[in-house]
């Protein structure tokens, strides 16, 4: 194992982290596990995205890959409660861009045991178990390509937008979205196709004030309200967050720069919501629809998920649908084959005795 800084990302190779920021908490930073160690009984293939709250790993539990997370310290809670929110999404109903949750023990079912836990050196670590998609996190895609083609922008936000409408429809809020919570596969025809590997909160939001941890989101990505806990989150909160993964994509810049700030400047920022335009003169609309959402003041914003698609979709053509793969089942074939060879051997044995 490793230990990283999640505030600077400063990584230890032998363990021991020490950082020369005053104020970085690397006593406390995470333990990361490389390829090939183990986490119980599932093989480490490789660390897919490390988040405040959590690290997501591609694994390996017997012959099936996995995809492996696993709660940081203090983000206990909110895997559990997440773990039980995917249960209870999947039973009514999975939705095609969340992962499917598998059981957290391979033997048992997933209905009583959503999550798992163990001890590795001593702590107990959490963690959720998902079926293995195949993508690249979109922080990762932003680094090679800071302004992907504005049409792909498009038809992932409004991808991650119907997740978000699902979830409030289920009467949950996310809270937390940034570029680390989304997955993104290309199909074969070169279209993306994001997935949220992420639920936030998973609460209706009533109780922000308690149930908010300052690791569930970067400050960069926290809306206002959030940030200062003061209540009144809503709709409007996770239409922030859209509108700041969208504008991040047009601007080729996150709407608030973090890199290498300490978290207090970057609220500060967040709070005074000074943030510069897009500067995408190229489109119409577009960029004002993201400048909107994430403005400052909670009712300036579009009020729903509903009212930000109404406004994008007609400046994108509709997501074309994806096409499947064919693939062959030889084992039915096989079937087929020795059916009609039966049949043709039973055939001529008749047709032998008729003749005889």
């Amino acid at each position: 194992m490793k230990r990283i800084c999640q505030r600077c990302n400063v990584i230890s190779q032998d363990f021991n982290l020490w950082c020369q920021e005053k104020y970085c908490p690397a006593e406390n930073a995470t333990e990361i596990f490389d390829n090939g160690e183990w986490f119980g009984p599932m093989e480490i293939v490789q660390p897919i995205v490390i988040t405040r709250s959590a690290i997501v790993y591609q694994a390996r539990r017997g012959d099936e890959e996995i995809l492996l997370k696993v709660a940081n310290v203090g983000c206990e809670e909110k895997l559990r409660l997440e773990a039980r929110a995917f249960l209870q999404l999947a039973k009514a109903g999975q939705h095609p861009l969340l992962p499917v949750l598998l059981p957290a023990h391979a033997q048992g079912a997933v209905d009583h045991h959503p999550y798992g836990w163990t001890v590795i050196a001593g702590h107990i670590k959490y963690y959720e178990v998902f079926k293995f998609i195949d993508g690249t996190i979109l922080r990762n895609l932003l680094l090679k390509n800071p302004q992907p083609w504005f049409q792909h922008a498009g038809w992932i936000i409004l991808s991650i937008a119907d997740v978000i409408y699902y979830l409030h429809k289920a009467g949950k809020l996310h809270l937390c979205l940034n570029p680390d919570m989304v997955l993104v596969r290309f199909d074969k025809q070169g279209y993306p196709r994001p997935v949220l590997l992420d639920l936030g909160v998973a609460d209706p939001g009533q109780n922000i004030q308690d149930l908010w941890n300052e690791n569930y989101n970067l400050p960069a990505y926290t809306a206002p309200e959030v940030a200062e806990r003061r209540g009144g989150v809503g709709t409007a909160t996770d239409v922030y967050g859209i509108g700041m993964l969208l504008y991040e994509m047009l601007a080729g810049r996150p709407a608030y720069e973090y890199h290498m700030r300490k978290d207090e400047a970057v609220l500060r920022a967040v709070l005074e919501g000074e943030f510069k335009t897009t500067g995408r003169i190229d489109l119409k609309n577009i960029p004002e629809i993201a400048e909107k959402s994430i403005n400052p003041h909670y009712k300036t914003r579009f009020p729903d998920v509903l009212s930000l698609v109404a406004a994008l979709k007609p400046n994108f053509p509709n997501i074309p649908a994806e096409r499947r793969s064919f693939h062959v089942n030889w084992q039915i074939i096989f079937i087929i084959l020795g059916s009609l060879l039966a049949i043709s051997l039973l055939l001529a044995m008749a047709l032998s005795l008729a003749g005889a």
